[in-house]
């Protein structure tokens, strides 16, 4: 969504507001094709929450409505530190709010216009956040299909957000997908979506590699160029490598690009759950539970926000101090194991030097 402050309130809201929490200091925060979304304090929960208020124009078409009404019951289903959380949902002939959680951060496509393409494994630690949420939803029989730097929120503890339900599909119910409909953003788009056909989980797996893609090369594998347009590009999958772009990506993180972003939905990953365990192998143990002090280093580094929290130097300073413990616990053993091999050797010199055959003892025949 775009940024843009200092623009009336709608009444309607600050009539609600009193029915949520006594909310105040509201202002608009961002704007979307579909929705306003306000920034207000809670005082009583002494908290600031967002309020996504559908675009007035749009509160007459019913299929907008119902498409708004199920983003709020889609978020309110689901649990989970990488997605955004959902308070509430208020409707009426005259609105539709939905009341959710504030998140305090930067957009992924932000991070990516400041710096360009990102570290490997800070690019590794967003993505491993981003899928263990969608994970979660497909789970849960949800297909996001608008997941774009956009709408991945890096918060000022270092956690990873999935936000923005607004045209998910439910597998379950596809009242609102007829076939031949494209419904997305350009340039973040399955060859399915762009073809109108069928979609399953799959294609959220292709947009997870076109984020990979741009975090890695700080630029969109699909745009429109020549002959071609952007579509025609996604349809045919036809995109610079990602190494040419960056010769630096790792093999690893190169090849899992590659699968995501293959045309036939059946030669990408089969779940974002192995992308998470690819992700997770290719980082390690250690910074795989981590991610939050790495992506706090990186903001901290790149000046990009203030972190709320204390970061890394914690995990650094105990990893350092294991690191020397566990150098001087071993240069200790070898000295150790030096001087015991030399005392014994010269133990076993004295005796063997000093010891004589008894005079009552006679040579054995």
């Amino acid at each position: 969504m775009e940024e843009k402050k200092n623009t009336p309130i709608p009444f309607s809201l600050k009539q609600r507001a009193e029915m949520h929490g006594g909310l105040d200091q509201i202002h608009q925060v961002a704007s979307g094709g579909m929705a306003i979304v306000f920034k207000a304090k809670q005082p009583k929960l002494d908290r600031f929450v967002a309020v996504k208020s559908l675009k007035p124009a749009l509160l007459q078409n019913a299929e907008t409505r119902e498409r708004f009404r199920r983003e709020a019951k889609a978020l309110a289903s689901v649990l989970h530190q990488n997605i955004a959380h959902v308070y509430d949902f208020s409707e009426s002939e005259d609105e539709a709010l939905i009341f959710m959680e504030y998140i305090d951060g930067i957009d992924l496509s932000q991070v990516v216009q400041k710096v360009g393409a990102i570290p490997p494994d800070i690019a590794a630690a967003i993505l491993l956040g981003l899928a263990r949420g969608v994970s979660y939803i497909h789970d849960r029989h949800l297909i996001h299909r608008d997941i774009k730097p956009s709408n991945i929120r890096l918060t000022t503890r270092g956690e990873v957000k999935l936000m923005d339900f607004g045209i998910v599909m439910d597998t379950e119910n596809h009242s609102l997908t007829r076939p031949g409909m494209m419904v997305g953003s350009p340039s973040y788009l399955s060859p399915e979506q762009v073809l109108g056909d069928p979609l399953n989980s799959q294609s959220d797996i292709f947009l997870l590699g076109i984020c990979l893609y741009e975090m890695m090369t700080g630029t969109r594998p699909f745009k429109e160029e020549g002959s071609k347009t952007i579509f025609q590009r996604i349809r045919d999958c036809e995109f610079v490598p990602a190494q040419q772009m960056n010769s630096s990506i790792p093999r690893r993180l190169n090849q899992m690009i590659d699968r995501c972003l293959e045309r036939d939905p059946r030669d990408r990953y089969s779940s974002a759950r192995e992308i998470v365990q690819e992700l997770e192998n290719f980082l390690g143990t250690t910074k795989s539970s981590h991610t939050q002090d790495m992506i706090l280093k990186f903001f901290d580094e790149e000046s990009l926000l203030t972190p709320a929290i204390p970061f890394s130097e914690n995990l650094k300073s105990k990893k350092g101090w294991n690191e020397r413990l566990s150098l001087t616990s071993v240069l200790i053993g070898a000295v150790l194991l030096i001087c015991g091999v030399g005392i014994g050797f010269s133990w076993a010199s004295r005796i063997h030097s000093n010891q004589a055959l008894p005079s009552i003892a006679k040579p054995l025949k």
